[in-house]
Parts: structure tokens; sequence; C-alpha cells
């Protein structure tokens, strides 16, 4: 009877301090806010938008079967994504790890002593057993662990997703700049006949009488000043060529100069761009590699609180020993225990983890926050240079048709002497001008479209599961 009245009061004793800890540890649970499901800017950003959803492999818009295979060589062999793709590896094997401890420990051993007596005989004894071990995951610890490496995976493979769609634009950047220097080269080599043509004629009505020789100068020198733009527009496209042979992992392009000018002109854009859906924003993958290492900073805070609780662990062995081998598994001794270690003293080593824990988390919330503004300003961004290239452009084509008609007219002119010198160059500069800056604003348009593309892709181009 008097064990029976003394069980009673021995549990609760127990408990309690248990009881203490789950309380604390409860108190302690961090609270991480959730993703954002709509925004405070401009009304580029729609709930739902009127444009068309961006196509996952978006290169593709522009119609070009050349970039096409250029991205396949890149996605395969670029070495900032090989790069990207083995820290994914290693976070998948980090996460394979930490869920282990979910499963007991299994280990065998086998040994064998000799042992020297005073009489200088030997004694030989043979060992083996079995011994497991599992602690059990009281305060989710060892979830918390595993969710931690769960979220480092995921941030893993967001940051992949990055790298993929950053060289996805470089790639795409680098083959229409290609294309864009082919049409240029080709109209400076067009102007330079023109204006040799031109040249020619001042030179006959020098002969003449007609002209000055200040005329044949002027021509002379607005001729020359084509060949520094043909030069700048060769060294632009040599380094496109180099540039495309980095991103797809080679040492050198077989591109040439003749297979460049090949190419043909650049493609023209058509439509425009001007909202997109919300959610764009959230699947970008700088925007999730920042909210899963919120996360993993979130499940740090949990591990470290857990670490200052009792842990439990259950172990259980087996083994036997006996001179002869085939003799130890017939004399086996069976062990089950069961430990309790509670950290007691530790000079403060566990709470200031939980400090460093937290601070790391509330860095982890700035840094999401900041990310997320960001992607949206650059979003916004390339929406509003979208809209003004493209209307650059459409002036500037209307501004060129007219520039021709009056070049045009001015040379009937001139031939009859019925116009100075000084307009006809003028207009000439003029229609140069206007045709750089019209492929120029063109090529704008491209490069937005392009930075458009890439601010609202998820990146998901290669596997990355």
């Amino acid at each position: 009877m008097k064990f029976l009245s003394e069980k009673p009061a021995t549990k609760p004793a127990i408990l309690l301090p248990l009881a203490i800890c789950v309380g604390m540890l409860s108190a302690c649970t961090t609270v991480v806010p959730s993703q954002p499901s709509q925004f405070e800017f401009n009304d580029v950003f729609q709930a739902e938008s009127a444009s068309e959803a961006m196509p996952v492999d978006w290169w593709t818009q522009f119609s070009d079967a050349e970039l096409n295979a250029w991205m396949t060589l890149a996605l395969e062999r670029n070495f900032s994504l090989q790069a990207a793709q083995a820290r994914l590896d290693q976070a998948r094997a980090g996460l394979r790890g930490s869920r282990s401890d979910y499963y007991p420990s299994l280990e065998a051993s086998l040994g064998k002593k000799r042992s020297w007596n005073a009489d200088d005989t030997t004694a030989t004894a043979w060992s083996g057993g079995l011994s497991t071990s599992y602690e059990i995951d009281i305060w989710g610890s060892i979830r918390a662990a595993s969710n931690q490496s769960f979220m480092n995976l995921q941030a893993s493979s967001a940051a992949y997703r990055t790298v993929a769609n950053t060289i996805a634009g470089d790639v795409t950047t680098a083959w229409l700049g290609l294309r864009m220097q082919a049409e240029n080269l080709a109209l400076l080599n067009d102007q330079r006949q023109r204006l040799q043509t031109a040249l020619e004629v001042i030179e006959g009505r020098k002969k003449r009488g007609q002209a000055k020789l200040s005329d044949v100068w002027q021509q002379q020198k607005l001729l020359e000043s084509l060949q520094v733009d043909i030069l700048s527009a060769e060294a632009q496209r040599d380094i496109y060529i180099q540039q495309l042979a980095v991103w797809t992992g080679q040492g050198r392009s077989d591109l040439t100069p003749e297979k460049v000018a090949a190419l043909g002109k650049l493609p023209e854009i058509s439509g425009e761009i001007t909202a997109l859906p919300v959610a764009v924003i959230q699947t970008r993958p700088d925007v999730e590699q920042a909210w899963f290492a919120l996360q993993a900073a979130s499940a740090g805070v949990a591990i470290a609180e857990s670490n200052r609780y009792p842990r439990l662990t259950l172990s259980a062995s087996y083994s036997g020993e006996d001179p002869e081998f085939s003799q130890i598994f017939d004399n086996w001794v069976a062990n089950l225990a069961g430990s309790l270690v509670l950290p007691l003293i530790d000079g403060g080593q566990r709470r200031a983890e939980v400090q460093r824990q937290r601070a790391l988390e509330t860095e982890a919330v700035a840094e999401y926050s900041r990310t997320l503004l960001e992607a949206a300003q650059e979003v916004q961004e390339a929406l509003v240079q979208e809209s003004r290239y493209a209307r650059t452009a459409a002036s500037l084509y209307g501004q060129l048709d007219l520039a021709r008609r009056t070049l045009e007219l001015q040379d009937y002119y001139y031939a009859r002497g019925q116009l100075d010198f000084l307009e006809l160059l003028n207009a000439q500069q003029e229609l140069l001008n206007l045709e750089s800056q019209y492929l120029a604003a063109r090529w704008n348009h491209v490069q937005a479209r392009i930075q458009v593309y890439k601010s609202v892709s998820h990146g998901q181009f290669g596997d990355t599961e």
C-alpha cells in the first residue's frame, strides 16, 4: 500500500519540468510572415492582367532557330550553371542526411583480443555484437533540422533557376546583338556607298566649276567619319562572338565575320506589354530564394530553442564473447537503456545561440522584403523602358521616311544648281543620324523586351528536380 500511495506523487514530479519546457518552447515559437498576394505599386501589376502569360522558354518568342540552338548548348555546357547544379546536389545530399535522424542507427561489431598470463600462456577471446540507438524527437529538433535542410534545398533550386535565367538573358542579348551589328554594318556600308556616289557628283561639279573645293573636303570628311562607326561596330561584333563562346562553355567560337554578315536583320518586336499579373513577382527565382532562406532561418531558431531542453535517447545492444569464434553467438547479453540529458550550466552558450539565430531570422526577413521590392521595381522599370523604346522607334520611323524624301528632293535640286551644298550636307547628316538612331531604338526595344522576359521568368528551363 505504501508503494501505491507514493507512485502518483512521483509521476507529476517527473513531468513537471517537461511541462514547463514545453510551455517555454511554445512561447518562443517564431511567427513567420506569409508571402504577400497583393502589392501597393503602379497599375502595371494587376490581379488579372490582360497580357498573355509569359512563355517558359521565352527566347523562342524571337522566332530564331539558331538562337534556340545556342540556348540549348548554353544550358548544357555553361560552367556557372554546372556549379549551381553541384550546389543543388549538395543541398539534396544534406536533406537526405538530415532525414536519417528520423530512423534508429544500427551498428555491428566484431573483435578479437589476445592476453598473456603470468605463466606465459595466452588466452584468445572473440567478441561480437549489435547496437542501436534512437533519439525521441520530443521538442521537434530533428523535424526542424529536416525542415531547414528542405528549405535550403528549395533555396538552392531557386538559385539554380536564377543562374539559368541570367544565362538565357546573356545568350539572347549576345546573339541578337550579333544580328543587330550585322544589320548595322550593312547599313554603314550602304551609307558609305551613298556618300561615295554623292562625292563623285560633287567632284564632277568641282571640275566644271560648279562647286567649291571645300564642298569636296566636307563630303570626304563625312565619308571618312563613317569609318570610325564601322570600326566600332566590328569591335562590338567580335565582343558578342566571344561572349557567346564563354556562355556556351567554349574557348572560341566558329563564327566568322562572313557568317555574321549573313545572319540577317534584327527581329521586329510586335505589340507592347503594358501590364502583368501580380503572381509574376512571387514566382521569380530570386524572390523564392529569399523566401526559402527566411524559412530556413526560422527553422534554425527552432533548432536552437530545442537544444536548450532535455534529450531522450533509447539504446539497445546484443553482445557476446567466447574463446571460440563459433561460440560467441551462443552466449548473448542483451541491454536496453534510456538516457535523458538535460543541459544545466553552459555559460549562456545555448541562449546566445538562440539570440544569434533570431538575429539571422530578422536579417532574412529584411533581405526578403528588399528582394521583393527590388523585384517589383525591376519589372516596373522594364515595362517603362519597353513602352518608351517602342514609341521612340515608331516616331523615328516616321522621321526617317521624311528625311529620305527630303534628301531625294535636295539631291535633285543640287544636281541642277538650285541648292547650296551646305543644305545638302545637312540633309545627308540628318539622314545618317536618323538611320543610326532608328536602328539603336529598335535594338533598345529588343533589349527592353529581353529584360521584361527575364524579370518575370521563373527560370525553370532545365531539370532541377
